[in-house]
């Protein structure tokens, strides 16, 4: 019997997904030529430079990295344009075969971002995994067993998407993810990035909360 029926996603996480069109190699060769030092953990390469997007020599990059934002902030969110949103930090990643990244959330800002420079079908996903206080469907103290068939943002504990070249991904800083080990022989490059609001925050008006960035040009 077929049942006419509709779901809505109620209250769903924004999790936004792109190819970057217009990306020089002079950008993907300044970001591979970086200094990278390895993390203390063992796990992967960084750079000792967490502001490398204000760089001189990739602003055409952080131009087009930050007109795809404010489409999703201001066309897909419809957050207005008084929140002024702003690149704050940004680095770049390497990872050789066997690197990975463990389960994270990213301190100090609202929305953050990766853009792949270089990856292959071996370079392992990013993994977003849902909160264990995110209540969506059932409570997390009972655990309830799904069939498997029909795996979706429902019912899942985790969301995992493969990295392409000049894929650029914008999520929640809240959202906790990692990064699957690589398996494959070439480097995976990536540059990870940070965005937080400024302006005037308020109901008409009175105004709540007012936060200006003093470092920005």
């Amino acid at each position: 019997m077929t049942t006419n029926y509709n779901i809505t996603p109620l209250f769903g996480i924004p999790l936004y997904q792109t190819i970057l069109e217009g990306v020089q190699s002079e950008d993907i060769n300044f970001i591979k030529n970086a200094e990278y030092k390895r993390f203390p953990a063992d796990n992967g390469y960084g750079t000792p430079d967490k502001f490398i997007l204000d760089k001189p020599e990739l602003k055409n990059l952080r131009d087009n990295i930050m007109k795809r934002c404010e489409h999703f902030l201001h066309e897909v969110l419809d957050v207005d344009e008084s929140a002024r949103f702003e690149i704050t930090n940004s680095w770049a990643v390497k990872h050789l075969k066997g690197d990975e990244s463990g389960a994270h959330t990213h301190v100090n800002s609202m929305i953050s971002g990766v853009f792949y420079i270089q990856t292959d079908d071996d370079s392992g996903e990013i993994i977003f995994h849902k909160d264990k206080t995110q209540h969506n469907i059932f409570t997390p103290t009972v655990n309830i067993p799904f069939k498997g068939k029909n795996l979706n943002v429902f019912n899942t504990l985790g969301w995992a998407i493969k990295p392409k070249n000049n894929m650029l991904i914008l999520f929640p800083s809240t959202l906790d993810h990692s990064v699957l080990p690589s398996k494959s022989d070439n480097e995976r490059y990536c540059v990870a990035f940070n965005l937080f609001a400024f302006g005037k925050f308020g109901f008409d008006n009175v105004v709540q909360l007012g936060l200006d960035n003093s470092t920005a040009a």
